[in-house]
């Protein structure tokens, strides 16, 4: 008898011990997560991305990938082998104990069998599931006791933020938040009864008749003002409701278009056909069901990380395995997150969830504006500090006017620093009336203003019909790639206004413009033949016309007048230029070639380009600029180097042209960088280097700490030796800053560099005396800094926005990443940029997003 108890016992705690350890879970180490291709008709998505899978790999897990999963993602077998993946058939993947997909299990016509049937027993599968329409598909799992993590369940609750993948889906298809919109200027309709639409979960719930009714009205009488509508409505569990009937789509304008993101559920518009793209009575509309399978490699990013935080989130283990959904929990919490993810558990289906405890009665607070932020903030502040800092800054500017006349080498320099100063102030308060849906022309017109880095190669060009020494082969470069830009820049802000244009607008008779811009190149021309000596107006009128373009471009109305003055000024900067140069028949036709070549090349590569490619081709122009500023800095250094031991200013000189090669590099390397993220060359997401911000101060201390052997040793060999040594570092910094940002955030990495290339052609003006040059320089400078600002401040993007010419670029990335990680941002996600260029493009028209989301129609 006692060795029987003796051995019950045993059992006892053996069986006592295996319990427990089911209770806890199964250790990762144990346990296969299989990422399978999908096989539903194009989806070209994967599940699990290979940063995905090495994050998981990391915490534990082992994971096999069915060949070919992601090569629709554009991730490779290798690229899943190289961090530490097993490569395997659709049979093996689909027996692991974890499996993730993005489609719901189906027949496989290619074996002749369900996935299901492929799984293993007792399965944990992690899918986009639609539990309500599926039922035969669950009774089916449940055969197998699976567990199902339904993606569509996520609660929509703040805590379950990172892992709601419908919400991330719907970015990439284009549904993004409605401060997004507001941010464009749209303004929310509102339907006059007021009824809640947060249903279960946070999703859409079925709204009354009454309420129904109202919104028929309203949407009926928008349809007849409205040229783009796009719907996103849908209610969990059931078919999209249909918000637009047929007469309404009916009564449109000709030419209009409806985007149904709710296509796959049916559709918001009674006449879509899903999967389709048609024309009904005029009415263009686009029913695709597979919007985020055309951006597979985004998508399949953002729901690698929705999955991968939800994994995390539900096992916050470090060991083992292990999840619990509970009947009783309360609004917004994690168990809330896992009770209402969790449509079946071992086979049983326990969907759906049972309402949680302590729901929110009130309306959710919306979180503060910009402005609002602000006001509070302006608020703490009071008056006797505000207005101390008020005078200190009026203190410290007119103590620095003071100190730069007592420190210039000669009048020629004061002049140069009051004419600075005029512009910066002009171009400074030129652009912050300017319409969100023109910061793309904007962008695009100052860059081809820019273009007059050209007047310091022509400055700079020598001999007959060739360059004969080193620095005028630079300077003839120089003008010949500015030219690219200057010709190639107008065309394509052309290309951009021409996409506001409606069938129904008002003819255009842009050619009359000509009319002025022969009077003042012309009328010029006349001038120089007569003896008369008027370059400075000439300046004075090009700089006027500048300043005229950068404002035009601020409104719809007038940018096509804008682009117009802008080309007026680059021309009759350029023929000025060459009227005070006077230069030999010969030497003019090697201007005259340099600058028809390079003009010829930018206006048939901005002709050819894809409509959708105009954004950046324009940062691809804009490393012309940048090169353009290095070449012309070292030819001016190389050029007056022999009249150094004689010039007062020769100090001033030096300093100047090695700034300006500084500036010249970051903005060409970084220019380039931005135009492979945007055209896809390069991976968009942001290359997060060890130790980046270490390794770019190292880049910024040497590349000033280079200043102290070329200011002090005045031989040639040195000075060349430092600016080519800064001309590397500075394209080295201009990657490594660009390079840690995301594709998404380029069009302000771009405004930035715009900025940069101001200062450059500042620093040029200064360089070679010229006003020109250093009135465009400072409005494109200063103009390209608030429109940075106007941006950041568009897309939510709370930084630490400093002027400060060498450093505010190098914050950016910082910044970017500091305020994500604090939660600061918005959902700033590369499908957010997408849709804000399709509003853009199309923001002359009138635009209808519908969403369900209480009594707003947003």
């Amino acid at each position: 008898m006692p060795l029987i108890a003796i051995w019950l016992s045993s059992v006892q705690l053996t069986l006592s011990y295996l319990i427990l350890s089911t209770l806890k879970g199964i250790p990762y180490k144990q346990l296969t997560v299989g990422v399978p291709k999908e096989i539903f008709e194009n989806e070209k998505r994967v599940a699990l991305s290979p940063a995905g899978v090495q994050a998981l790999i990391k915490q534990g897990f082992n994971v096999v990938v069915e060949s070919g999963a992601g090569e629709a993602s554009k991730f490779s077998d290798d690229h899943y082998r190289e961090v530490g993946a097993k490569i395997q058939g659709t049979k093996e993947v689909l027996a692991s104990d974890v499996i993730v997909k993005v489609r719901a299990p189906m027949h496989n016509p290619a074996l002749g069998v369900h996935e299901a049937d492929l799984f293993k027993t007792a399965p944990t599968l992690i899918s986009f599931i639609y539990p309500a329409q599926n039922p035969d598909l669950l009774k089916k799992l449940a055969e197998k006791r699976t567990t199902v993590l339904a993606m569509d369940q996520v609660p929509r609750v703040t805590i379950a933020q990172g892992y709601d993948a419908l919400s991330s889906m719907a970015n990439i298809a284009g549904a993004a938040a409605l401060e997004q919109f507001k941010s464009l200027g749209a303004e929310p309709l509102e339907v006059d009864i007021k009824e809640s639409g947060e249903g279960q979960g946070g999703y859409a719930k079925e709204m009354s008749k009454e309420f129904i009714e109202a919104e028929m009205k309203l949407f009926a009488k928008q349809c007849q003002d409205v040229d783009i509508i796009i719907t996103t409505a849908l209610i969990p569990g059931k078919k999209a409701p249909v918000l637009f009937k047929k007469d309404m789509i009916e009564s449109m304008k000709e030419g209009s278009v409806v985007v149904d993101l709710a296509a796959e559920a049916g559709g918001n518009i009674e006449t879509t056909k899903p999967g389709e793209l048609y024309v009904h009575k005029g009415v263009t509309h686009i029913g695709y069901t597979d919007l985020p399978s055309r951006m597979a490699t985004q998508a399949s990013t953002l729901y690698s990380n929705n999955i991968i935080k939800l994994l995390k989130a539900i096992s916050p283990d470090k060991e083992n395995f292990y999840f619990d959904p509970k009947d009783q929990f309360d609004y917004g919490t994690l168990d809330h997150v896992i009770r209402g993810t969790v449509v079946m558990k071992d086979g049983k289906v326990i969907f759906p969830a049972p309402p949680p405890n302590n729901i929110p009665q009130g309306a959710p607070v919306k979180p503060k504006t910009v402005a609002e932020l602000e006001a509070e903030k302006a608020a703490t502040i009071t008056p006797f500090r505000k207005t101390m800092t008020s005078a200190s800054v009026y203190t410290t500017g007119l103590a620095s006017m003071l100190g730069l006349g007592i420190v210039s080498p000669n009048n020629a320099f004061t002049q140069m620093v009051t004419t600075f100063g005029l512009a910066g102030i002009v171009g400074y308060h030129t652009v912050w009336g300017v319409t969100p849906a023109l910061h793309s022309p904007l962008m695009s017109v100052t860059n081809a203003i820019s273009g007059l880095t050209a007047v310091g190669g022509l400055v700079l060009m020598g001999g007959t019909y060739f360059p004969e020494n080193a620095p005028q082969s630079l300077a003839v470069l120089s003008a010949f790639i500015s030219s690219v830009n200057i010709a190639g820049g107008f065309l394509v802000t052309q290309r951009m206004l021409d996409m506001f244009k409606r069938p129904t607008d008002p003819p255009e008779y842009n050619y009359l413009y000509l009319l002025p811009g022969g009077v003042f190149v012309g009328g010029y021309a006349a001038a120089l033949s007569g003896g008369y000596s008027i370059e400075q107006m000439m300046y004075l009128g090009s700089g006027l016309c500048c300043v005229g373009a950068l404002a035009g471009l601020s409104t719809q109305g007038t940018a096509r007048l804008g682009n117009a003055l802008g080309m007026i000024g680059v021309a009759g900067g350029l023929a000025a230029t060459l009227g005070g140069l006077k230069p030999s028949p010969e030497l003019l036709a090697q201007m005259s070639g340099a600058m028809a070549l390079g003009g010829t090349i930018g206006l048939t590569i901005a002709k050819r380009i894809q409509i959708t490619d105009l954004p950046q081709l324009v940062a691809a122009f804009h490393s012309l600029v940048g090169l353009a500023a290095v070449l012309t800095c070292v030819a001016e250094y190389m050029i007056e180097y022999p009249h150094f031991a004689t010039d007062p200013a020769a100090n001033l000189t030096k300093i100047v042209a090695y700034l300006g090669t500084y500036i010249g590099g970051v903005t060409f390397s970084g220019s380039l960088i931005a135009y492979g993220k945007l055209q896809g060359i390069l991976n968009s997401a942001p290359l997060l280097l060890p130790g980046r911000h270490a390794l770019n101060a190292g880049l910024l201390a040497a590349s000033f700490g280079g200043m102290i052997p070329y200011m002090i040793d005045p031989s040639y060999t040195t000075g060349i030796t430092c600016l080519g040594s800064v001309s590397a570092l500075s394209a080295i910094m201009g990657v490594t800053l660009t390079a840690a940002i995301g594709g998404a955030d380029m069009p302000v990495v771009i405004t930035v560099l715009n900025s940069y290339s101001g200062w450059a052609l500042c620093a040029e003006g200064f360089l070679l005396n010229n006003n020109l040059l250093t009135i465009v320089g400072a409005l494109i400078g200063s103009s390209g800094a608030i429109l940075s600002y106007i941006m950041c401040v568009t897309f939510f993007f709370w930084i630490i926005y400093t002027q400060i010419l060498f450093l505010y670029l190098y914050f950016f990335p910082l910044c970017f990443s500091k305020q994500k990680e604090q939660g600061n941002c918005s959902s700033h996600q590369p499908s957010d940029s997408l849709l804000c260029d399709f509003l853009i493009q199309f923001f002359s028209y009138k635009i209808l997003f519908v969403q369900l989301h209480g009594g707003e129609i947003k």
